[in-house]
């Protein structure tokens, strides 16, 4: 039954106006928000991250259990006790009264929940390899061959190359037909490039984790191995296989057997990035989209994508108190070899 018309919607609506929640979060089943503006539907759960929100109501809906992430579940267990309930919703608070609780005895029958029946077996995320070329179809091509035979999907976004290379990159496109193309209509830059290519694949909620390479990368065979071992969503959202000046070293830790660098800056060259990062720290801001830069821009400036990407962001690892993991000499380029001791 739909949960307006249930006989179980309207005192729920009345506890909540009476707790004064038509200005505050809470999470709750999407049917609410004609009533209550500020609730947060179980469905943006995978997408966002609770840790963010002091939440001290949440509502919890035992006819909709396919929207409930088993995060969420986890925190209602953990930090949560029932207040009011009926046999449709429940809710719970984070900080009950004394007084509360007590009001709570009477509905202990309705408040009796089989969480496992909530819980859903862990789906295994994809990972998506996304490139960037721009006038450099050689060095693209090499690094397709290397990544010819992996499972994840790959994404190129060409950003308006010249005319005189169009020829070799569609020779590219043949070759490589199960590889998916983006061309620029212009050049606009890395940032517009990155922007769209980790759109596509943020618009695929399966995709948890994506590979950034530009065109001219190089990579040691042991790159998707040890930097999956090293990311986390919530400790390292970015990890890195290279590491170089002006980029400072701030520490090392020993991650599941593989040493690491611990940053708050790394080049653009490439990044192994969680899905829920990209959507805190996107769009990133392009303040020349042309190329060349219409200023002219600082001396030695590039796109800066890097650095609002990693660093600059109001939301970034670094602003958190984090790091960016590097895990130095698994990646090198084709431009410039020096970066890295093992040999081509």
């Amino acid at each position: 039954m739909y949960p307006r018309k249930s006989r179980s919607w309207k005192p729920l609506v009345a506890y909540l106006k009476k707790k004064g929640l038509e200005n505050k979060f809470f999470i709750g089943p999407e049917v609410l928000l004609y009533e209550f503006p500020k609730v947060l539907p179980y469905q943006i759960l995978k997408h966002i991250r609770l840790q963010d929100y002091d939440l001290e109501y949440v509502v919890f809906h035992k006819k909709q259990p396919e929207d409930m992430t088993n995060e969420f579940l986890d925190m209602i267990k953990e930090a949560y006790k029932p207040v009011w309930a009926n046999h449709m919703f429940v809710v719970f608070k984070k900080h009950p009264s004394k007084v509360e609780k007590l009001k709570a005895l009477k509905y202990a029958l309705f408040t009796k929940i089989r969480w496992k029946k909530y819980y859903k077996p862990a789906k295994e995320g994809k990972t998506g390899i996304l490139i960037t070329t721009y006038n450099r179809p050689a060095f693209l091509e090499k690094l397709l061959k290397r990544l010819e035979n992996r499972k994840e999907e790959i994404v190129v976004v060409n950003d308006g190359s010249d005319t005189k290379f169009r020829e070799h990159y569609e020779h590219i496109k043949r070759d490589f037909p199960k590889i998916v193309f983006i061309d620029n209509p212009k050049n606009m830059g890395l940032v517009y490039s990155l922007n769209m290519g980790f759109a596509y694949f943020l618009a695929d909620p399966d995709t948890e984790w994506v590979h950034y390479f530009q065109d001219d990368v190089v990579f040691d065979n042991k790159l998707f191995e040890q930097t999956a071992k090293v990311a986390d969503k919530d400790q390292f959202p970015v990890v890195t296989g290279l590491q170089r000046e002006p980029h400072k070293v701030f520490g090392k830790e020993t991650i599941n057997g593989i040493e690491v660098l611990l940053l708050r800056s790394a080049p653009a060259h490439h990044w192994l990035i969680h899905r829920q990062y990209l959507m805190d720290n996107m769009p990133i801001p392009n303040p020349y989209p042309g190329a060349p830069k219409p200023d002219g821009g600082r001396p030695g400036q590039g796109s800066d994508a890097d650095w609002w990407l990693l660093s600059w962001s109001p939301k970034s690892i670094v602003k958190r108190g984090g790091y960016i993991a590097a895990i130095p000499d698994l990646v090198r380029t084709d431009m410039n070899p020096k970066w890295s001791t093992w040999a081509k």
